[in-house]
């Protein structure tokens, strides 16, 4: 485990603070909510599920919007990113306009599925705000050029993918609680793809920061084999991968209505806990490079 004392800040791999501890907890839980609630919204889109689009709007406007804005310190002065030059250049502000974008434009398209009208139109604009407020997050960290962990394409990439599988497994969930589960043959066919994409791309992710560069390395030792590594191997690994996998595997051998129901509510909670750790462990353990060429880590 690396320990950092004030005068070692950028002379040794410095772990980055701002967006994980204190107020920065607010940030994590934000990323997580909006994208799970726009990522419910998204595949519930396709099938006109009005109950499943409004349960992610909402989780998206009150839990994702709440969490931002208290993160941001002055909730009431938020407009103002929205109508400066900000957006030109920081993640933040384009993201609080995607979500604005994508919160009221979805609250017209879901009245009017409880009018039973549906607009294609503005279905696929409500759509494209949905997927820009998901992959907002992972383009807001890969922006920081000094940390290794996240200054990688493939991150933005992983968020759409984790956030779309949370969306359609808390979808299947709903449907299967409220009895219509027509389209949960379907909708279960999201959840292999994006499962299987999730793990190929986390693979791929990690495998490629551990050997991009040294303090990439730390980072990824320090998750795998350091003081996160009990969150990483029970939580992300066993019960927020396996865990679903193996609910998936049966799913597809036996039919989904022969998979009992709390086992499909297990398998979804576990990988919204698997989700969840993910993203408090690349926000945790993001190192800096050091300014000052410092002597190898030992492990």
């Amino acid at each position: 485990m690396i320990q950092s004392r004030p005068y070692e800040f950028m002379v040794k791999y410095t772990p980055q603070k701002e967006w994980i501890e204190r107020r920065g907890i607010l940030l994590w839980l934000a990323f997580f909510f909006i994208e799970l609630g726009a990522g419910m919204f998204f595949v519930s889109s396709f099938y006109s599920e009005k109950w499943a689009a409004l349960t992610g709007w909402l989780i998206c406007a009150v839990l994702g919007g709440g969490t931002h804005l208290l993160y941001l310190g002055h909730p009431t002065r938020f407009w103002r990113m929205l109508i400066s030059s900000g957006w030109k250049k920081s993640w933040i502000s384009r993201g609080l306009f995607f979500v604005s974008a994508f919160l009221l434009l979805g609250a017209i398209h879901i009245g009017l599925l409880f009018a039973d009208t549906n607009m294609m139109p503005l279905m696929i604009a409500v759509d494209v705000f949905a997927f820009l407020t998901i992959i907002y997050g992972g383009f807001a960290m890969n922006y920081v050029n000094g940390i290794p962990l996240w200054n990688t394409a493939l991150l933005p990439i992983l968020y759409v993918v984790s956030g779309l599988w949370g969306g359609a497994e808390v979808t299947l969930a709903m449907s299967l609680a409220m009895g219509t589960d027509t389209i949960g043959p379907s909708v279960e066919e999201w959840i292999r793809i994006l499962l299987m994409g999730f793990i190929l791309i986390m693979a791929v992710y990690l495998v490629s920061v551990r050997y991009g560069s040294k303090a990439g390395e730390v980072s990824i030792k320090e998750i795998a084999f350091g003081k996160w590594a009990r969150l990483f191997w029970i939580v992300v690994v066993l019960l927020g991968i396996a865990m679903p996998a193996a609910v998936v595997i049966t799913s597809f051998s036996v039919g989904l209505e022969a998979t009992p129901v709390p086992l499909i509510y297990i398998a979804v909670l576990c990988g919204l806990l698997g989700d969840l750790a993910t993203r408090y462990l690349i926000l945790r353990v993001g190192f800096y490079h050091p300014l000052v060429p410092s002597s190898v880590y030992t492990y």
